[in-house]
This record gives structure tokens, C-alpha cells and sequence, in this order.
């Protein structure tokens, strides 16, 4: 039987079948990365063609952002046996994962990542929960027992992965001075620790690759607005995380003021992670940012388990020792579908208290956005959101409408019992709407397909996706415009493309009343 996989995305392979009773070598503690040269995987029992349209990825750069395909799943592989994907050209990572198709609910019995003939081992991860508490975590696709199995919490945007450890990867580079504003010319020197490593980046656009970019040899100096991203390379290692480093020079130095955030969710509130902070420092602004992340996880799960996930997760600690905090994000999401009342409870609880040792804070909701089908429940009036009198959305904008009114309702809860200042919505659903009816209206240049330049999957965001959304937490932040002032950074787009974008996220945070911009709002001059 002949089965079609894309692997590195460069070439098509047939199954291979090999025994389910090959012993699982354990591999040695790495000291360089081991290159993986193959997968195996074994379906859940009944359940194969739930991996259709699967796939394999790797990232450098964190659990839950810019994950690149290693191969995918494009045929229905067969029921009961081990199936193996050789790759074309072996490739290291220092995070890979098994992303489950929509519809899918992680269900895959086991993975497992090769390295020539030895099994490569690492710190299991993967989105949290399983189907009605039944205990079938991500952690049963990595037990080495094939009658178990990973069925996730929710049916999509499931995935189970392995971190292989600092020590595989080569180490971020360092910059001096550090991204910021200054009042002029700056000689940017870049170190980094690993020994004899190779050090690439770009200048305002894109990110260096281990075969492009400027190679660094020596102080690069900086004349005016550039954005740097830079990523260093050694041989038998993972490359470092992508550092992506703005520096404004000349008018518009940085505000004396540093904004603390601190922001809770899943991997949808990483979306800013990371992007956040670099369009404020694109346009003179200085911010510090802090989160809570557990992959999957709805509110009253974080709640519940402090100091797991990522970030600064023991969050009573954090609530005290950054104080004060200025600004405080929860994240509702409709793939949990939690009750108004219990999403109100947990985030509220947030909320107050981070108000202990911060009493000025400001309490936000950040609204997402469906997935390009729009299949969840929010999106049809339902579950949840059965009680808000909506009607089952009938285009993806409409569907944006209808979790903006689940946030809404879960805001007016908050604020009738909260103590502090109103809470407030950040509108990152609304704007990616009113970004794709511009495109749909030939209003962008050069971009036609939303779901294509703005979906990295069924869920997260492409770079120009995140750009797009830090803006909108930009804007939400500083009650001002980025436009004119937020560098394009790594997205690519043209300038008027990245004017576009800027436009976009503060019309849509000025016009949007529960985002509180009010009086304090500033256009672009």
C-alpha cells in the first residue's frame, strides 16, 4: 500500500511499514542535537483516519511558535501497524511535535523521532487535558505502549512533542547595546556563547536561515529605524532562537516610562510572545513583558496550577514582585467552551489578585478569532453562548461577532462584582475581520487569500498574523496609533502593506467602545 507524505517539504515518500516489536533504542544524554532522520508513529486503534492531514514540525524558537513541517500525513495510514517516514534530508530541531489534524482530538497511540538507529529522548509536552477527564493525555503517545492513546480535551489544535533541552541548541545571541532608542549612530556588537558558532542576520526583513543572511563579522552599524533579526548556527546543534532586535534612531526616543504586562492564556496568547515588546520598541516605547502560558489550557486550569506551563507561572509570586503591573490580560477561548460564569470567576480572580499589589492595574480580555471554518461552538450560537440569543454565523466575520459578544458578556460579569478599573476588551478578532473583508475588497496589495497569508493552521497565526495582533495590543496599551512608528519587523510586508496593518488595528481599537480609548486616543499626526 502506497501512501502519500510530504517530509521537509521537499520531496514524496511511500509508507514503509516495519515491525511494531522493534525495540526503542534509548540513546545516550545529547551533547550535540541528534539530526532526525525518521519518524514512526502508531494510530490510535479504530481511530487511523484521524491523522490524515497530520503532520510533523519543528521549532527553535519555543513549545508553541514558529513550528516548520517536517512531513505530512496525506493519505489514511493503515490501521494496526507501526508506519515509518524516512526523510529526504535529516534535520535538527530542538522542539518537534506531532500536530493532529482539525477534527482529529490528538489521537495518535505513539511517536516516536529517529536519529539513525537510536531513539531520540526529550521533555514530553503537548495541550493539556483529555476527553472527559479520561486520563488519555499527551503523555500516552509517548509511553511506548501502543494500546494506549492521546485523545485530547478538544477535537482540534491538539499536539504531543518532545523538548529536547537547552543543550542541544546553540545559544541566543547577545546585543550591545540592546534594542531600544537612542539619540544616535549606533555599533551594534553581536556575542554568543557557544563556542565557534556562526552568527547570520537580516536588516528589516525577514529572518536569516543557516544558508542566508549577512554573516556577522564584526560591530554593524545602525544609522537609522532597522529592525535586526539574528540567528546563530553551530555545527551538530539546533540554531539559537530567532532574536528579532529594533532599534529607533534619532527623533522619537524612547518614553521615560517602562509599561509592565502580564498576560495569561494558552498558545494563543503567545501570539505576542515575542512581538509584543519588539513593535513597542520599533516605535520609542519600552515595555516588560511577562506571561503565563500553558499550552491548551483554558482559565480555571491555570488557575489551578501554578507554576507549570511557562513564564512567570507562580503567579500570586509574580503579581508581588513585579508590582506595580500596568496592564493584565486573560485569554476566553472557544476551543474550552467555558461557561460565561466560570470564565467570569477565574479571570476575575486573576484580576483581583493582581490588584492586591498593583491597585492601578488594567484589566483586560482578549478576544481571539475562529478557526478558517468557524466550527466551533461560539461561532454557532451555541454551547456556551447559547444564552446570548446569536445566530448561527453564516461568514467567518460573523463568527468573529459572536465571540466578541461571549467576551462581552463575560466582561459585564466581571464588572459587577470587580473592584478595580472597568475591564476592558482587547479587539484582535475584529481587527483580523475587518483585515480580511479589506482583502476580500482588493484593499491590500499583493494580498489576496487571508486564511493563506494570516493562518499558520487550523488556529495560530503566521508572523503577519502576530505582527497584526501585537499592534492591536499596541494600540490597546498606549491609546495611540503604531502607524508610522512600528517597524514591519520579520512579516515581510511592503510598507504600505505594514501602513495597512497599523491602519487597521487602531481603527479598530479606537472604534471599539469596550476597548476604552475614549478621549485618550491619538491618531497618527
Amino acid at each position: 500500500m502506497k501512501c502519500s507524505i510530504i517530509a521537509c517539504g521537499i520531496a514524496l515518500f511511500g509508507w514503509i511499514v516495519v515491525d511494531s516489536a522493534a525495540p526503542a533504542l534509548a540513546g545516550e544524554t545529547p551533547v550535540t542535537c541528534p539530526a532526525i532522520t525518521h519518524i514512526r508513529f502508531f494510530p490510535r486503534k479504530g481511530h487511523a483516519q484521524r491523522m490524515l492531514r497530520g503532520r510533523f514540525t519543528g521549532s527553535d524558537d519555543g513549545r508553541t511558535t514558529d513550528f516548520r513541517t517536517i512531513a505530512e500525513i496525506r493519505e489514511t495510514p493503515p490501521e494496526g501497524q507501526w508506519t515509518e517516514i524516512r526523510l529526504g534530508r535529516p534535520v535538527r530541531y530542538r522542539y518537534v511535535k506531532y500536530e493532529s489534524p482539525l477534527n482529529g482530538w490528538g489521537n495518535v497511540a505513539e511517536i516516536e523521532f529517529w536519529s539513525g538507529d537510536a531513539k531520540i529522548r526529550g521533555e514530553a509536552f503537548g495541550t493539556t487535558g483529555s476527553r472527559d477527564n479520561s486520563g488519555n493525555d499527551f503523555t500516552k503517545a509517548l509511553d511506548g505502549n501502543v494500546d494506549t492513546f492521546f485523545d485530547g480535551a478538544e477535537p482540534h489544535n491538539q499536539y504531543v512533542g518532545l523538548d529536547l533541552g537547552p543543550a542541544v541548541q546553540t545559544a541566543a545571541p547577545q546585543l550591545q547595546p540592546p534594542p531600544g532608542a537612542y539619540p544616535t549612530t549606533q555599533s551594534v556588537t553581536i556575542t554568543c556563547s557557544t563556542s565557534a558558532a556562526t552568527i547570520r542576520f537580516t536588516r528589516n526583513s525577514g529572518s536569516p536561515s543557516r544558508d542566508s543572511g549577512e554573516i556577522y563579522r564584526g560591530p554593524v552599524k545602525v544609522e537609522k529605524g532597522t529592525v535586526l533579526a539574528v540567528v546563530a548556527y553551530a555545527e551538530n546543534l539546533a540554531a539559537s532562537p530567532t532574536v528579532i532586535a529594533p532599534y529607533r534612531i534619532g527623533e522619537g526616543a524612547a518614553d521615560s516610562k517602562t509599561v509592565r504586562t502580564y498576560h495569561i492564556g494558552n498558545s494563543l496568547t503567545d501570539t505576542v510572545d515575542g512581538w509584543l515588546v519588539a513593535v513597542a520598541r520599533s516605535a520609542g516605547r519600552s515595555l516588560d513583558f511577562h506571561r503565563f502560558t500553558i499550552p491548551g489550557a483554558p482559565t480555571d486550569w491555570l488557575w489551578n496550577h501554578p507554576g507549570t506551563g511557562f513564564g512567570d507561572s507562580r503567579y500570586a509570586e509574580a503579581f508581588f514582585v513585579l508590582a506595580p503591573i500596568d496592564h493584565i490580560f486573560t485569554q476566553p477561548f472557544a476551543g474550552h467552551n467555558r461557561s460565561i460564569d466560570n470564565e467570569a470567576d477565574h479571570s476575575g480572580r486573576f484580576f483581583e489578585l493582581c490588584r492586591k499589589h498593583s491597585p492601578d492595574v488594567q484589566a483586560w480580555l482578549y478576544v481571539q478569532w475562529p478557526g478558517p471554518q468557524f466550527n466551533d461552538a461560539w461561532s454557532a450560537g451555541k454551547g456556551a453562548a447559547a444564552g446570548l440569543n446569536l445566530k448561527p454565523a453564516s461568514t467567518w466575520q460573523e463568527a468573529v461577532a459572536n465571540h466578541v459578544a461571549y467576551t462581552e458578556a463575560v466582561a459585564d460579569l466581571i464588572n459587577k462584582t470587580y473592584r478595580g478599573k472597568p475591564v476592558r476588551i482587547v479587539p484582535g478578532g475584529p481587527a483580523m475581520a475587518r483585515l480580511k473583508t479589506a482583502m476580500d475588497r482588493g484593499e491590500v496589495p499583493g494580498m489576496k487569500d487571508f486564511f493563506a497569508e494570516m493562518f499558520a493552521d487550523g488556529i495560530h497565526l503566521t508572523p503577519r498574523g502576530r505582527y497584526l495582533i501585537a499592534l492591536v495590543h499596541y494600540c490597546c496599551i498606549y491609546g495611540q496609533s503604531a502607524e508610522g512608528k512600528a517597524a514591519a519587523l520579520t512579516t515581510q510586508l511592503t510598507d504600505k502593506q505594514a501602513r495597512i496593518f497599523q491602519r487597521i488595528a487602531w481603527e479598530t481599537v479606537r472604534d471599539y467602545p469596550r476597548a476604552g480609548i475614549g478621549a485618550r486616543g491619538q491618531a497618527p499626526k
